[in-house]
C-alpha cells in the first residue's frame, strides 16, 4: 500500500472538515431564506434520493475498495483494473434507471409517500443526481482501493463548493416563484455538484492513467470472469447497500413520524414542519460535523484491514482496528461535550434561532456513539463481514422507530423525544458492533481502558469552556464568546491530554504538515515524553 491508513484518514478528515464547514455554514443563509417551512421541504425530497441511491450504488464504492486491496495486496494490479471497469459499467446503467424512475415518479413519491405535494420539485430536482453520484462512486472505491485518498477528497471539496453556490443561487432566483420552488432550486445542488465531482476524478484519472501510479504492466495473476466478478461484488456490496439504506431509512422515519408526533402533541402543521426543519435541517447537521472524522476513518480502515486480512496479518488488522477506534474516542468525546454545553450559544450564532439548542443539547451525546458505530462498521467490514453492521443499524433504526412516535407525541418532551430516539439507535448499534468484534473476532484491543484519560480531559474542559463562555459573554457578544470558547476548549482539552498521558507523538505527527514541529517544539519544552 502506497500509504498508511491513517495518512489516509487524515487527507480524507481534512477534505471533510472543508466539506462539512460549507456545507454548515450554507445551511445558516438558506435558513434564512427559505425559514424552517421551506427547510422542511428542502429535507424532504433527501431520503427519497439518498433511499433510491443506497438501493442502487451504495455498497458497491466499498466493494470496490475492498476487492482492489485484495488484489494489490497479491501483486495482481491489471486484475485490479479490470475489478473498476466491471464496477463502473454496473453503476452507470444502475444509475440511469435510478434517476429515471425517480423522475417519472416523483409526483407519486411527493402525494402518496411523503404526504406533502409541495415536495415534488425538490424531487424533480435532485433526481439526476443519482446517476452522476453513482458513476463518481466507482472512481473514488477505485482510488480509495489504491489508500490514494487525494481524489476523493479534491473531488468531494469542489463537489461542495458548488453544491453551495448552486444552492444558494437556486433558492434566492426561485423563491419569489414560491417556496416549493425554492427548495428545488436549492436541492438542485446535488446534480451540479455531483456533475463538478465527476470532472475533477476524470482528470486525476486521465493525469494518473499513464503514469506509474497504477502499474498496470504486467499480465493478471489470475483471471476470473465477469460473472464471477460481478457475483463477488454483489455479495459484499448487497449487504453493505441494505446498509445504506438504513440511514436515509432514519431520515424518512423522522419525516414520517416527527411531525405526527408533534401534531399528537398539540402542536399545528406549520409548527410541527417548522420545528422538524430545526431538528433535521439545523440540529441534525451540526451533530453531523464531528462525523467528517470519523467517516474517513471508516473509508480507510476498511481497505487496510481487508489487505491485512488477505495476506493474513490478523494482528495488524487489529492493531489498525484499535488505533482508528481510539481516535475516534478522542475526537468525538470532546466534540459532544462542546456542543451540548454550547448547544444554545451555537445555535443563536449560526441559525439566530436560539430553539435549535433544545434538540441539538439531546443530540450532543450521540456525536460519539454515531462515529464509534462507523469505524467499528468500518473494521467489520474490513473483515468481509459486510452484513454485520447492516443488521445492528437496522436494529438501532426499530428502536429508534419505537421511541421516535412515542416520545416526540408526549407534549413535555415533544422535539428531544426524536432527538433520544437517535441517540439510542446509535448507542445500540454500536454496542453491537463492538460486542461483535470483540467476541466473534476476539480483539483484544479495550476501549473503555482508553477512554479513562479522554473522559477525564474531557471533563475538565467542559468546565474551562463553560467559565470561558461566561465571562466573554458578559464583555462581548454572543458569535464572540461562542468563538472563543470554542477555540479555548479545544486548547485546553488538548494540553488536558498531553499532560495526563493521553496523546503521544505518533498521534501528533498525523497533523499534516505542522505536525512534527509540533512534536519536536512539545519535546523541547518536556511536554511531550
Amino acid at each position: 500500500m502506497k500509504k498508511g491508513f491513517l495518512q489516509g484518514a487524515v487527507i480524507l478528515s481534512g477534505a471533510g472538515i472543508l466539506v462539512k464547514v460549507l456545507g454548515a455554514l450554507y445551511r445558516i443563509p438558506l435558513a434564512r431564506i427559505l425559514g424552517g417551512e421551506g427547510m422542511g421541504l428542502y429535507q424532504m425530497a433527501y431520503p427519497i434520493y439518498t433511499s433510491i441511491l443506497a438501493i442502487s450504488t451504495a455498497g458497491v464504492p466499498v466493494a470496490i475498495s475492498i476487492l482492489v486491496a485484495e488484489k494489490l495486496a497479491k501483486g495482481d494490479n491489471q486484475g485490479a483494473y479490470r475489478i473498476f471497469r466491471i464496477s463502473l459499467t454496473m453503476l452507470t446503467l444502475t444509475g440511469l434507471i435510478s434517476s429515471f424512475l425517480v423522475f417519472s415518479n416523483a409526483k407519486f413519491l411527493a402525494e402518496k409517500v411523503l404526504g406533502e405535494p409541495r415536495a415534488f420539485f425538490a424531487i424533480v430536482a435532485i433526481s439526476p443526481a443519482i446517476f452522476f453520484t453513482a458513476v463518481v462512486s466507482a472512481f473514488r472505491g477505485y482510488f480509495q482501493g489504491y489508500q490514494e485518498m487525494l481524489p476523493t477528497a479534491v473531488s468531494q471539496v469542489v463537489e461542495q463548493l458548488i453544491r453551495v453556490i448552486t444552492v444558494l443561487t437556486g433558492s434566492v432566483i426561485l423563491l419569489p416563484h414560491g417556496l416549493e420552488l425554492a427548495a428545488g432550486g436549492a436541492t438542485f445542488g446535488a446534480v451540479t455538484g455531483g456533475v463538478a465531482a465527476l470532472l475533477v476524478l476524470l482528470v486525476f484519472y486521465k493525469i494518473h492513467s499513464n503514469s506509474n501510479f497504477f502499474q498496470l504492466k504486467g499480465s493478471m495473476k489470475t483471471r476470473d470472469s465477469t460473472l464471477a466478478i460481478i457475483l463477488r461484488i454483489f455479495k459484499i456490496a448487497f449487504p453493505l447497500s441494505l446498509g445504506g439504506l438504513v440511514m436515509p431509512l432514519m431520515q424518512a422515519v423522522d419525516a414520517l413520524f416527527v411531525p405526527m408526533g408533534l401534531q399528537a402533541a398539540g402542536l399545528s402543521p406549520a409548527r410541527a414542519t417548522e420545528l422538524f426543519g430545526q431538528f433535521t435541517g439545523m440540529a441534525g447537521s451540526l451533530i453531523n460535523l464531528p462525523s467528517i472524522i470519523t467517516i474517513s476513518l471508516a473509508v480507510s480502515l476498511v481497505p487496510a484491514v481487508s489487505g491485512a486480512l488477505a495476506l493474513k496479518k490478523l494482528r495488524l488488522a487489529e492493531r489498525r482496528i484499535s488505533a482508528s477506534n481510539r481516535l475516534a474516542l478522542l475526537l468525538c468525546l470532546p466534540a459532544g461535550a462542546g456542543l451540548g454545553i454550547l448547544a444554545t450559544p451555537i445555535s443563536l450564532m449560526l441559525y439566530d434561532i436560539a430553539e435549535v439548542g433544545i434538540p441539538l443539547r439531546f443530540l450532543a451525546p450521540g456525536v460519539l456513539f454515531l462515529g464509534l458505530y462507523q469505524t467499528t462498521a468500518g473494521a467489520l467490514q474490513g473483515l468481509n463481514k459486510t452484513a454485520y453492521p447492516v443488521i445492528n443499524l437496522m436494529i438501532g433504526l426499530i428502536v429508534k422507530s419505537i421511541l421516535n412516535y412515542k416520545l416526540t407525541a408526549i407534549p413535555a418532551l415533544n422535539i428531544k423525544g426524536s432527538a433520544i430516539a437517535t441517540v439510542a439507535a446509535f448507542f445500540v448499534a454500536f454496542s453491537l458492533n463492538y460486542l461483535l468484534l470483540k467476541v466473534k473476532f476476539a480483539m483484544k484491543f479495550r476501549l473503555l481502558k482508553t477512554s479513562v484519560i479522554p473522559l477525564v480531559a474531557t471533563g475538565i474542559m467542559v468546565v474551562g469552556t463553560k467559565n470561558i463562555y461566561e465571562i466573554f459573554y458578559y464583555r462581548l457578544s454572543n458569535s464572540f464568546a461562542t468563538l472563543g470558547s470554542i477555540m479555548s476548549g479545544t486548547i485546553i482539552y488538548f494540553f488536558s491530554l498531553l499532560m495526563l498521558g493521553g496523546l503521544g507523538e505518533d498521534d501528533i505527527v498525523l497533523i499534516p504538515r505542522i505536525g512534527q514541529k509540533i512534536a519536536e517544539v512539545l519535546k523541547k519544552l518536556s511536554i511531550l515524553r
